[in-house]
């Protein structure tokens, strides 16, 4: 369970990019939608803290021979409490909550509105699915970018990407070192200049995520309003206590409504 519990922390918590003075490594002209999707970036992991929805989660765990040992899966409603989002666990393995853990996560959800009714500002506490972040606003000044033809999603046409990092003076040994050692590639809606997918592997070892591990982001338009995270998947080996632990998580993310600001969840 300790593991399990870990894992779900890696998910959650994911990694912040170093932020780098662009005039330190220089500019790299880029074609004006990736310019527009990455700009538009921060505002579209904006957008999903607006809406309830489902996320179901499913982890496999791995023995020290690198076999998996479990596969399991959890649900979990994402909700407003005393007015911000709140990850309330309501399945596990697609089944109710035992008894025990139900009684322990009504009482979770209890505390944490009392907090928010008595200090609104302090326990703002997100739901953590989307946290992991690679470092595309990095991608003008610490990598270089080429273009890698057009495609079409749910649709939809896109334009797709190739970015992998330009090693300064310090070489890979520095690309590490900041974060950065993520090759990637970038789909970007070609009518709306967001990210609708976006893959991505480790290239060089140094970092908590281990060279190889690959990762996959995943977008859609809902109602027509809004584009919003639909999939979530990190496969490959990360680096905890001196150990590199196997890990393959996926996260999908479903029955989006819109929180309107005279709406308020409380606790009972």
């Amino acid at each position: 369970m300790a593991k399990l519990a870990w894992l779900h922390c890696v998910t959650v918590v994911g990694f912040l990019a170093l932020l780098l003075p662009n005039s330190a490594h220089g500019q790299t002209p880029l074609d004006p939608s990736l310019e527009q999707a990455i700009a538009n970036d921060k505002k579209t992991s904006g957008e999903a803290q607006k809406y309830t929805y489902t996320e179901l989660k499913k982890d496999l765990t791995f023995d020290s021979k690198g076999r998996v040992k479990e596969d399991s899966s959890d649900t979990f409603e994402i909700i407003f409490l005393e007015g911000a989002p709140y990850q309330k666990h309501t399945l596990h393995n697609g089944k109710p909550l035992p008894e025990k853990e139900q009684k322990s996560e009504d009482k979770k959800l209890a505390d944490v509105a009392k907090a928010r009714r008595e200090n609104p500002e302090k326990d703002k506490l997100l739901s953590g699915q989307f946290h992991l972040k690679l470092p595309v606003d990095q991608i003008p000044a610490r990598f270089d970018v080429t273009a890698a033809g057009s495609d079409e999603i749910d649709g939809k046409k896109t334009l797709v990407f190739n970015a992998v990092p330009r090693p300064g003076a310090g070489g890979m040994k520095e690309i590490s070192h900041d974060g950065l050692a993520w090759e990637m590639k970038l789909w970007v809606d070609e009518q709306d200049k967001v990210f609708s997918k976006i893959d991505a592997k480790v290239i060089a070892d140094g970092m908590r995520y281990e060279n190889g591990l690959v990762v996959e982001f995943n977008w859609q338009k809902v109602n027509g309003e809004a584009w919003l995270p639909v999939r979530y998947w990190i496969k490959g080996k990360v680096r905890y206590m001196m150990m590199n632990v196997p890990v393959e998580t996926e996260q999908s993310y479903s029955d989006y409504k819109k929180f309107h600001a005279d709406t308020k969840i409380v606790a009972q």
